[in-house]
């Protein structure tokens, strides 16, 4: 599909662009294709048309942003590296129409919703879709702001790739507005790349596109460079170590390359002193110094507006040009609101960098000796005994300390970690400041609010004056400002007055009331865990405070469902829930609270445990850590564990789970032992074979063999009874055994046989007080420990000698095994031969090791004649096989020994087998296996077609429907010789003819046909 539809692309786009718009809606259509491959090439197909025509934006825009909210990865990467490259060309392509119309209006909205979609995927999940939307972002800002003098060009120089390139009067492009979208955005991704949980490939993209930025676009350096300071001294702490060596490597390649830009010049200080604390060198440093003479040019247009604050920047400047004309245009894309909160944003960017170098400066006169020695000494205490792997690979010697621009880089660091904290007097003139601009704006709108009441006096004839109206509105305006005027006299104000107590006028709540105040309360604190962690508070003081109130109030539940809400990302706060619950158990151990505190802790393990095991989705690795970690495993857990064993997908990996438990839990070994063993009595099939896999194992393991003994040969020998145990009965009304419920008594024990063969005396006693049904389901099951223990085992042998009564044929079902595949040993056929001269004369227990007995033994045994007088012939011997009495001996061994008769062709040749079908045929009552050897002999020699045609006539004058065996034989034969045996079969009696019929309907219509060719005579 993708094949054909590129060779579309290829003719409509490249070959005959005049076809692009017939077949646009066509190709589009693809776009709900379940192949992600398909729906990838149809984004691709959407770019390459709004490049060769960029009308078309306006018809495949809303498809673009359709696309955004695919489930596909790939896809919603692909729409995002598209996004990023037809932006520019989109500005562009309105900035060329000067008439304005609906349709480019719509067009543009659709655009700043993809724009906005696509940022909002910085919060994905997936580290490639975060690292296409940074590269999104670098491509916006770019376009939305304007090219300084000193801006770097890059290589391939494209039309409106800056606002400088638009016109000045286009009513939907309103420059102004463009430009404080583009700051807005900027401070997006600045508070991307100071997001505590960002990965690092995100970051250090991120990182590249700031640099870029900064370099094409001088002006946004002043935010860039204080970015870099906070990360540098806020690097997330979720990296790894080979992660936060590649960060810092590739941030010192970042402030390199800013370093060398001429714009940079006034920022040196502070992008050297980062570099020294990345490690690099005085001289790499002079390397990368930029020539002095581009940048003093632009020197005093630059310098008096660094001298009134020098974290300002020219595009903030820029941002604070008159607002007005947002709203005087045609186009009101961009709402007053909207301006608002952009402003207010970029201007909170500007009081927190102020802060920043407020409180830098209030420190930097205190970083004495002695003030730094006692702030080393101060940190000592709470070093780790152990360098961490982070702090080891970040730290690097610093070369220039001691230098005053050194304490100013450390003065900087101090204050940066401060702010965050919220610590500092440039905090403190923020704060005031803020409050001044609010308490200002609310005034403002009183005001406002004021001037539209105020009702307009009118004479009929005549208007108002202004001398009328203006007391009015001072005082209105005043109004708020006056304090409240008493309602009492003056003269009681003398008197003394009461002191306010809240108890007095409040009534206290019910004890429902309280609880469900505190449960909403630290619901409230939980959901805001990214405000928490944004906020830089340490959220394992939250939990902990949490669980307190969770022990005290009864909160574990709806803990429980917030955890599971989410157990992907809140895996840490589990385990920090359960770890306070156990601290809280430990402090109550010895105390009145103790059966409260367990009961929680159970409450919060089992929860958590049951949780995990009803999402079906969830990773079975949490599962295990959260068992393998937990510090007490109570029984209820243990039964959530079993639980999770029994599921046949996972019984596997569970049953390991387990079988590790065993070490790591050695004070619940045998408890954790008898999971295992009630797993091998499991009603799954696939259940019992994993836990007998590990069953066996154990078994070696000397401490474990006497209690999977003793397990094993409680099981077998419910096989006594003539019902099932409760346990294992899942249908009360059906209280017999089942060959399910059987296997799961005897199958631990079999399978234990090869590990010790001692065990299968144990075996003949249950099997001789066992009923038919048992005993045969057991026979069937014993291949595979028999061939385990194998001909050579003492204990085998024994048993083979000691044959307990009624166990026959369960020594004769081994002796089969275990000559199935090899010759029988001399060992186990002089055991078989004593078993039948001197206890059990039954010939079903020669018939194994026939191989191995002498001629004369054969002779004599099978057929009680004396060897001396004279020899069986070989059709005596058939003839003999053929009239044992099946009551005495196995149909199955019988049919075993005829079949080795007949491979010996050279004896048993179509003269010897043609005395033997005549001398069975003629015996008073037809042998069973008659049949079966005649089809045989058919088989075998060909041509006795026409001795079998006439035993068949034969048989029906001795009326062989009579015998139900070999009556299935005869129809079974006729089905093979027919068309001979049509003949044959039109001898037979109506009402037997029909049951041929039945039998084999294939032979009613050949058989019509054979009677129409019949001529009146025959």
């Amino acid at each position: 599909k993708v094949e054909k539809l590129n060779q579309v692309k290829e003719l409509v786009i490249n070959k005959d662009p005049e076809m692009l718009d017939n077949f646009t809606d066509e190709v589009v259509a693809f776009q709900a294709d379940r192949s992600q491959e398909v729906r990838k090439f149809v984004v691709g197909f959407m770019e390459e048309a709004c490049k060769k025509d960029p009308e078309l934006f306006s018809k495949l825009l809303r498809n673009f942003y359709m696309l955004l909210v695919d489930n596909g990865v790939n896809i919603l990467k692909k729409v995002i590296q598209s996004s990023t490259q037809l932006y520019r060309i989109c500005v562009q392509w309105i900035s060329t129409h000067t008439n304005v119309s609906s349709t480019l209006r719509a067009s543009w909205k659709t655009m700043c919703q993809i724009q906005e979609r696509i940022f909002a995927l910085f919060d994905s999940e997936n580290d490639g879709v975060r690292t296409q939307a940074v590269k999104f972002a670098e491509k916006v800002i770019l376009t939305l702001s304007e090219r300084h003098r000193l801006s770097e060009v890059p290589k391939k120089l494209e039309l409106c790739s800056s606002l400088d390139q638009l016109p000045n009067n286009h009513t939907i492009l309103v420059k102004s507005d463009l430009k404080s979208l583009g700051v807005s955005l900027l401070e997006k991704l600045l508070s991307f790349v100071a997001s505590p949980a960002i990965s690092s490939v995100n970051l250090m993209a991120a990182m590249g596109t700031l640099t870029t930025i900064a370099k094409q676009r001088p002006q946004f350096i002043p935010t860039v460079v204080p970015a870099f300071e906070t990360l540098h001294a806020n690097l997330p702490p979720t990296l790894a170590k080979t992660q936060v060596t590649s960060v810092r490597k590739h941030l010192k390649m970042q402030l390199l390359n800013l370093l060398r830009h001429p714009g940079s010049i006034e920022f040196h200080p502070q992008i050297t002193n980062l570099l020294y604390d990345l490690g690099t060198s005085s001289s790499e440093i002079a390397k990368n110094m930029p020539n002095v003479s581009m940048a003093s040019k632009d020197k005093k247009s630059s310098s008096k507006k660094r001298a009134t604050d020098e974290m300002k920047g020219a595009v903030m400047s820029q941002s604070k040009k008159p607002k007005i004309e947002v709203g005087g245009g045609d186009d009101d894309e961009l709402s007053r609101d909207r301006k608002d909160v952009i402003t207010s944003t970029s201007r909170s960017i500007q009081q927190h960098n102020a802060a920043i170098d407020m409180t830098a400066d209030e420190i930097l006169p205190l970083l004495t000796s002695e003030n730094v020695a006692n702030l080393v000494l101060l940190s000592m205490v709470m070093l780790p005994d152990k360098i961490p792997d982070a702090f080891q690979a970040s730290y690097t010697p610093i070369e220039s300390a001691g230098t005053s621009e050194q304490m100013k880089h450390l003065a900087r660091l101090l204050s940066i970690q401060m702010t965050a904290v919220g610590i500092g007097s440039g905090v403190q003139y923020t704060a005031d400041l803020e409050a001044k601009e609010k308490a200002k704006k609310q005034l403002e709108k009183e005001k406002k609010e004021l001037e539209k009441k105020i009702p307009i006096q009118t004479v009929i004839g005549g208007t108002t004056s202004v001398e009328v109206v203006e007391p009015m509105e001072t005082k209105q305006e005043n109004k708020p400002l006056e304090p409240i005027q008493p309602v009492v006299p003056i003269k009681s104000l003398q008197r003394r007055m009461q002191g306010f107590h809240l108890a007095s006028i409040t009534k206290p709540l019910s004890l429902d009331a309280k609880d469900k105040i505190i449960k909403m309360a630290v619901l409230r604190v939980l959901k805001s865990e990214r405000i928490l962690v944004a906020c830089s508070v340490h959220f394992t003081i939250i939990t902990n405070q949490v669980c307190r109130l969770c022990f005290m109030f009864n909160l574990s539940p709806a803990l429980a469902r917030f955890i599971l809400a989410d157990i992907r990302n809140r895996s840490q706060l589990a385990f920090q829930w359960l770890y306070e619950e156990f601290n809280i158990y430990l402090e109550n151990s010895r105390g009145i609270n103790d059966k409260a505190a367990m009961e929680n802790y159970d409450a919060c393990l089992t929860g958590l445990l049951q949780g995990l095991l009803e999402k079906q989705d969830s990773r079975e690795g949490l599962f295990t850590k959260l068992v393998l970690q937990a510090p007490l495993l109570t029984d209820a857990a243990i039964k959530v564990v079993h639980s999770y064993c029994e599921e046949e997908r996972r019984s596997h990996g569970a049953m390991m789970l387990v079988r590790s438990l065993l070490s790591h839990r050695p004070t619940r070994k045998m408890q954790f032992l008898r999971v295992l063993l009630d797993l091998c009595t499991f009603k799954l099939e696939k259940v019992r074979n994993d836990g007998l896999e590990i069953i066996q194992e154990l078994y070696s393991n000397l401490k474990y063999r006497d209690f999977i003994e003793q397990y094993a040969v409680t099981n077998l020998s419910y096989l006594k009874q003539s019902e099932p145990p409760a346990d294992l009965v899942l249908d009360e009304s059906d209280k017999n055994w089942t060959e399910e419920q059987m296997k799961q008594c005897f199958q631990l024990f079999l399978s234990l046989l090869p590990l010790n063969h001692s065990l299968v005396h144990r075996v003949s006693v249950v099997y001789v007080e066992a009923s038919a049904n048992i005993k045969r389901v057991v026979l069937h099951s014993l291949d595979t420990p028999v061939h385990g223990m194998g001909m050579s085992s003492p204990e085998l042998l024994k048993l083979v000698e000691e044959c307990p009564k009624g166990a026959e044929t369960l020594v004769t079902r081994m002796l089969h095994i275990l000559t199935d595949r090899e010759h029988p040993s001399p060992n186990l056929v002089c055991k078989v031969r004593d078993l039948y001269q001197k206890r059990v004369p039954d010939v079903r227990f020669l018939i194994p090791v026939i191989n191995g007995l002498e001629k004369h033994e054969v002779l004599a045994r099978h057929f009680n004649s004396e060897p001396s007088v004279s020899a069986v012939s070989p059709t005596e011997l058939l003839i003999a096989l053929h009239t044992i009495d099946q009551s005495k001996a196995d149909v199955k061994f019988v049919i075993k020994a005829t079949s080795l008769c007949f491979a010996e062709k050279s004896i048993y040749t179509s003269e010897v087998l043609v005395t033997v079908i005549n001398h069975l045929v003629e015996m008073p009552v037809i042998p069973t296996l008659l049949m079966r050897t005649v089809i045989q002999a058919l088989i075998t020699y060909s041509r006795l077609s026409g001795f079998v045609m006439n035993v068949l006539q034969r048989l029906i004058m001795k009326r062989v429907w009579e015998q139900t065996k070999v009556w299935e034989g005869f129809i079974r034969c006729c089905q093979r010789m027919k068309p001979q045996s049509f003949q044959v079969l039109l001898q037979l009696p109506p009402a037997w003819l029909s049951n041929v019929f039945e039998t084999f309907p294939d032979m009613r219509e050949p058989l019509l046909q054979y009677v129409n060719k019949l001529t009146p005579q025959q």
